[in-house]
């Protein structure tokens, strides 16, 4: 069973009007007094709905949510080719 991580969001907003979504322990997470504690979740997309709930506009921080939640794709893996490639 998937251990659930604190998720955060910060209550400050970028110059696009964006809130950033945020994993514990982050390097890049604000003071306390400037985050809101949204949850124990087990992915970034359940994250992403609860923040969305109470912020409109929000994104999640490259730094802790998106560097580890992207698939690492492995240089052995090739990918699967429906169409015929044109021959030159």
């Amino acid at each position: 069973m998937n251990k659930g991580l604190y998720y955060y969001v910060t209550i400050g907003t970028d110059q696009e009007n964006y809130h950033f979504l945020h994993r514990k322990g982050c390097r890049r997470m604000p003071d306390k007094d400037a985050i809101i504690f949204i949850g124990t979740l087990y992915n970034l997309s359940q994250a992403l709905s609860i923040a969305r709930i109470n912020f409109k506009k929000v994104k999640p921080c490259i730094k802790c949510c998106i560097r580890y939640s992207a698939p690492v794709i492995h240089e052995s893996v090739r990918p699967v080719l429906h169409f015929p490639q044109k021959m030159i």
